[in-house]
């Protein structure tokens, strides 16, 4: 991470649903001056009134510091094997080893018959002990390449004095307010980035890929290059967007350029977080924290695993754990292609998360139809107005999505049965049971309900367990093992509740099955409770579906007409048997 710029403060605009949390998990003192250990959870920070100090993330501890208080350090950089550290300080090149010894002073590099002196910034090429250093060089300004095993220089050219030195393993550049220089890792120029203003560069960044971010002042949106595919910018306008007359106090990009981080005054927020790959704003819980101010530094670890930023009066350490949780897709569920006129739906957005599990959202999501008199909006609800066609748009976190729906005509079973299922559906991403019921894997023996069975007499199988309403808690048969303390198997009857749902109901909420499977001949199943007979079905068909991490099989008669549905983890499916 890098900045440009003066002393900024923040403005308070109210806070928005957040969708990632990302906890205070320590801090340490106000420092100016971050550079990552790569590959680890620990950090180098130093300012012009702190010695270099190394902090672990995990709890903000200092675990190392260089000897001597570090006042007047121009420039420092680590090794990637951490067995050198480089410190410019008064146009001196101090070299440290991994105990914090210092073992070389270089004042001056000498080559035949030149000599270059007067250092002002220094960077390793990632995976090597070559260093980059930009020398004033008593008004010849020159860039030069050293390498500290071998003691020699490698190459020098030309270039001003004034600016930052970043490396990748292909890429070096150099940063002024204006202008930024490019050149190879040999310092072969290969070419020249401007601001669109004077002095308009503010903050900047790039990784060891050579993925380089800048942030100019006042424009609406960072700009991301991949030096390794030329000088055009890879982002869209509709990508990285961070609000009209934006001054960016700092810009972090992490070591595996999955993530940006930057910190800002003039936009509606102090703290922005992007994927890199897809431009997308992450909404976190950092975003309005009046915590930043001042001109807040902040860095990432690899994968944001940490992220750090300054405060008004410490640096802050916060976890990114709950970045899986992150939103990277939506879609409005097939149940809200409909809407039974004169009645009304709750809306909830399917969301599918980083991690790959999907979540209904009801807050901060905004809706809207395009026709109202057919279809229209009210606290959260889908009112059917008129009989008609109606296009339903969700938005949420950044995303839209759209589905052509339809206001029809009411029926009895649409106004009960769905409305039913979704909640039980909802129940079973949010927690795994039906709703009201006991939960898959919780203990079996501090259950309490009326014991009952199921019997396929065709399989000669019974299967024990307990009544709770219309659920049937059970474990698997295990002949020659002892059975686990955890309910494995939840079976419902609809029936018990007086309800009559039909496969395209089932359908419309849970969507197309994964497999589905007809009996020929159709086989038995009997229900049980207090060893008296509850209820007799022949099963037809068998639909299956997959939810996150859940099996859930539904029963069919001949008639189309669910007759129980059972609720399995789909780690139990080598234990299961034909039911």
């Amino acid at each position: 991470m890098a900045l440009l710029g003066g002393i900024i403060s923040f403005g308070g605009a109210l806070p928005v649903a957040a969708e990632v949390t990302l906890p205070l998990t320590g801090s340490f003192g106000l420092a100016g001056q971050f550079q990552i250990v790569k590959g680890q959870e620990r950090v180098w920070e130093w300012s012009s009134y702190q010695q270099l100090s190394l902090i672990d993330l995990q709890n903000g501890e200092r675990i190392q510091s260089l000897s001597g208080r570090e006042s007047s350090i121009e420039g420092f950089d680590v090794s990637d094997d951490q067995t050198r550290r480089v410190v410019v300080k008064q146009g001196v090149l101090h070299v440290y080893n991994a105990f914090g010894t210092k073992v070389q002073e270089i004042s001056m590099i000498v080559d035949n018959e030149n000599k270059f002196s007067e250092f002002v910034d220094v960077q390793f090429i990632p995976n090597t002990h070559t260093v980059v250093l930009l020398a004033k060089n008593g008004g010849s300004a020159k860039l030069l390449s050293y390498d500290l095993d071998a003691e020699q220089l490698i190459s020098s050219r030309g270039t001003s004095p004034y600016g930052q030195l970043l490396t990748a393993r292909d890429h070096v550049a150099v940063v002024y307010s204006s202008t930024v220089y490019l050149y190879t890792s040999d310092l072969t120029y290969t070419g020249v980035i401007h601001a669109r203003e004077e002095d308009g560069i503010e903050a900047f960044d790039m990784n060891d890929e050579g993925l380089l971010v800048i942030g100019e002042q006042g424009l609406p949106q960072i700009d991301v290059y991949d030096l390794n595919h030329g000088l055009e910018k890879t982002q869209t306008s509709e990508q990285f967007v961070m609000g009209s007359d934006v001054s960016y106090s700092d810009i972090a990009i992490d070591e595996s350029g999955a993530f940006i981080a930057v910190t800002s005054s003039g936009s509606d927020r102090p703290f922005s977080l992007f994927e890199r790959k897809t431009g997308q704003r992450i909404y976190t819980s950092l975003d309005q924290n009046q915590d930043f101010s001042y001109q807040s530094g902040v860095e990432l670890s690899n994968e944001a695993h940490s992220i750090i930023v300054e405060g008004a009066n410490q640096t802050n350490i916060y976890s990114g754990k709950e970045l899986s949780k992150r939103p990277i897709a939506i879609q409005i569920p097939k149940a809200r292609q409909r809407v039974d006129k004169g009645s009304s739906e709750t809306l909830a957005l399917e969301v599918t998360r980083a991690d790959g599990k999907t979540v209904l959202v009801k807050n901060g999501v905004t809706w809207e139809t395009d026709h109202p008199e057919t279809a229209f909006i009210q606290s959260g609800k889908l009112y059917g107005a008129a009989e008609g066609d109606y296009i339903l748009t969700a938005t949420y976190e950044g995303f839209t999505t759209t589905v052509t729906g339809k206001a029809v005509p009411p029926k009895l079973s649409s106004l009960k049965d769905i409305p039913w299922l979704e909640r039980h559906r909802q129940s079973l991403l949010d927690h795994q049971s039906f709703e009201g019921l006991p939960l898959l894997s919780s203990s079996y023996s501090k259950l309490k309900g009326t014991k009952g069975k199921m019997l396929i007499p065709k399989e000669k199988m019974n299967m024990n367990g307990k009544w709770k309403g219309s659920v049937l808690a059970s474990r698997y048969p295990r002949p020659l093992e002892r059975q686990p303390n955890r309910i494995e198997l939840l079976t419902m009857l609809p029936a018990l509740e007086q309800r009559s749902i039909s496969k395209k109901e089932m359908q419309a909420v849970f969507g197309k099955p994964v497999t589905s499977k007809t009996y020929a001949p159709s086989i038995s199943h009997q229900f049980s409770k207090s060893d008296k007979t509850l209820a007799k079905y022949t099963i037809k068909l068998v639909d299956r579906y997959r939810l996150n991490d859940l099996s859930i099989e539904v029963y069919f008669d001949k008639k189309g007409t669910v007759r129980f549905m059972t609720v399995s983890k789909q780690a139990s499916e080598k234990f299961k048997r034909k039911i």
